[in-house]
């Protein structure tokens, strides 16, 4: 098997080649580039044409799951929209696989490709907000964080992911969960326009006036219909919250999940909650996360239920919600894993049941997620945008982490095993967090807005060249 310094000389002996050595010495073989072509390429954008004999490409490659080791030909940093649409015209014209890297989280690695051309937004991440009007826009490359600190400053927020470092491009269009989705919806909910590079190289906008189909599609249907480069988003005021969590003895994951059910169904909407069902030492214990965002009594006054439930760790105070989200990651760093996810209508006694069974033998480095969908998300009709989640359930993530070639096996067993324990319950999936994907899996993703996406794929990507995504694919 070959090192890293090896499969950059392999790289460098065929310039520009769209060509990469992988661990398992797996050749990836694409059409070879001409010099002076990436040459003009690079003089004609804005940013920079970063190839494998540079010294910052081992960096700019890699993406969050370090599980995808891949080798692009080409990676282009934008700074302008300008970018992107040259980006997207040589790659065609070179018959080159594209990859567009925002915040580098899919699970699946669909940041980057081997032997293609990777169209990185991440030094396009500017937020400008009009306190006036309540409004956000922010190119598509800016984080959670960049898009929290800019708001925040004005007592301002939206929903947008719990972890900072995730892209918000990414997030928004499939969907977008939050601490902030029970009181205002999902990201998408709170997109009012978006700018969109076609692959034919068209900027144009997409909102409730202006393409009003790319704006249905793109509000969950993720990257299947151009390239996003800015989004502008509805903000709402929030200011201080009541966050943090509750972590419960081992030995009781049924009895507390199905009071954290009970709870839910009598929370309001201010109300934001997650059950994490973790390792320890001793065995699986059960983590409350909560985030309220309504009058700060009223929240001390809604959780007592649950410390009476006798928590051996209480973390939850009154904090800025820029804090809140500081916090939040359901993984904190880079790390090889394997995620997948189901959604359950219920979390009765069978579900409940089920869970426990399997977290029972899971591996030390995984863990189960229970997202409760519900509130503000759950009463937006399910055709009214392409994310297809919204009926009142529980988005259940599994997942875990791994090291070494041993530990990555038992990982991914246990992550399919549960999964197809939990199958039974199942009535959807959520496409942000699938770290599998087959057509089976997309068109449950978006149940009956499918054949409309398909339609739209089709006028706006008939050769499906935005396909390293959960591809809705024309034929």
């Amino acid at each position: 098997m070959l090192g890293i310094t090896n499969r950059r000389q392999f790289l460098l002996q065929a310039p520009l080649a769209a060509a990469a050595l992988l661990p398992g010495a797996k050749v990836f073989a694409a059409p070879a580039l001409d010099a002076n072509s990436v040459r003009r390429l690079a003089s004609n954008v804005s940013g920079r044409v970063i190839t494998p004999q540079m010294p910052d490409y081992e960096s700019s490659r890699q993406v969050f799951n370090r599980a995808f080791e891949r080798y692009p030909a080409l990676i282009v940093r934008c700074v302008v929209a300008s970018d992107v649409a040259r980006s997207l015209a040589f790659a065609q014209s070179n018959n080159l696989q594209v990859a567009v890297r925002g915040g580098g989280h899919s699970r699946l690695g669909y940041g980057v490709c081997d032997g293609g051309i990777v169209i990185d937004l991440s030094a396009m991440k500017r937020v400008e907000v009009d306190a006036g009007k309540r409004t956000a826009r922010a190119e598509a490359g800016a984080l959670v964080r960049d898009l929290d600190e800019a708001t925040q400053r004005f007592g301002l927020a939206t929903t947008s992911g719990g972890c900072p470092t995730v892209g918000i491009a990414g997030l928004t269009l499939g969907g977008g969960e939050g601490r902030l989705m029970d009181k205002y919806g999902a990201a998408c909910d709170n997109l009012l326009s978006a700018q969109v590079i076609t692959v034919d190289g068209r900027q144009v906008e997409a909102s409730a006036d202006s393409n009003g189909e790319l704006f249905w599609a793109i509000r969950g249907g993720g990257g299947n219909f151009g390239v996003v480069t800015a989004l502008e988003y509805q903000l709402h005021p929030v200011t201080d919250v009541l966050s943090g969590s509750l972590i419960y003895p081992t030995g009781r994951i049924p009895e507390l999940l199905e009071a954290f059910a009970r709870f839910l169904a009598a929370a309001p909407d201010e109300m934001d909650a997650l059950a994490q069902v973790l390792p320890s030492d001793s065995g699986r214990r059960l983590r409350m996360d909560l985030c309220y965002c309504g009058n700060l009594q009223t929240g001390r006054d809604l959780v007592r239920p649950l410390r009476a439930l006798g928590p051996e760790n209480d973390t939850l105070r009154v904090v800025s919600y820029l804090e809140a989200q500081a916090a939040g990651g359901f993984l904190q760093a880079p790390v090889a894993h394997f995620q997948t996810n189901l959604f359950l209508r219920e979390l009765g006694g069978a579900e409940t049941a089920a869970i426990a069974t399997a977290v029972n033998g899971a591996p030390a480095s995984c863990k189960l997620v229970i997202v409760p969908l519900r509130g503000a998300i759950s009463r937006v009709r399910v055709d009214a945008t392409a994310f297809a989640l919204r009926q009142p359930g529980y988005e259940v993530d599994v997942a875990g982490v791994w090291s070494t070639p041993a530990e990555k096996a038992q990982v991914v067993r246990w992550v399919r095993d549960t999964r197809d324990r939990l199958w039974p319950f199942a009535h959807g999936v959520y496409v942000n967090q699938l770290g599998d994907t087959s057509e089976k899996l997309v068109k449950l993703a978006y149940g009956p807005n499918y054949a409309r996406l398909v339609e739209i794929k089709r006028k706006y990507d008939p050769r499906n060249v935005l396909r390293l995504n959960q591809n809705i694919p024309v034929a």
